[in-house]
């Protein structure tokens, strides 16, 4: 008898997805990484923990400190957005395709109402994109059996009573 155990393999996907307007038309497409990619969550977690660690005195507050909202958004940008094709950005009445970095999907997700809306169009690919890879993993993978349910052990803890 042999106790076979398969080594995990990473269990981070991502998918590209186009972002559209109202009509239809693309926009831009994005390469959306699932929300468990481990960054991210840690990401989440020191958000949290910078909220709680700051506490509730107001008045100790500076200009330095982020807003929630703003550390969540910076985190989506960070790590679920792994790649962009058509992202252009305005300066100067000069407009110029952006390549896909942190800070520049930060300044993205940063830019008002379309920020918020590219954040959400995002953060609502990478929870279906992880739902879709944990159902295909858990197909994949089937259900594990319990080494304490077998047949031979029910017959041996019903025949010691």
């Amino acid at each position: 008898m042999t106790l076979v155990v398969e080594i995990e393999k990473s269990k981070e996907t991502s998918l590209w997805k186009e972002y559209k307007d109202a009509e239809g038309n693309v926009l831009a497409r994005f390469k959306i990484r699932g929300e468990s990619y481990k960054p991210y969550r840690v990401a989440l977690e020191r958000a949290q923990n910078q909220i709680a660690s700051k506490g509730y005195v107001v008045s100790t507050a500076s200009g330095e400190d982020k807003l929630y909202h703003e550390l969540l958004l910076e985190a989506a940008a960070c790590h679920l957005i792994e790649d962009w094709d058509g992202v252009s950005f305005r300066e100067n009445s000069k407009v110029t395709e952006q390549p896909c970095t942190p800070e520049n999907a930060t300044k993205l997700l940063n830019m008002g109402d379309i920020g918020v809306a590219i954040w959400a169009f995002v953060k609502h690919h990478a929870e279906q994109i992880q739902i879709n890879a944990n159902k295909t993993q858990a197909e994949t993978l089937g259900k594990s059996s319990s080494s304490t349910n077998s047949q031979s052990d029910t017959q041996d803890s019903q025949s010691i009573k």
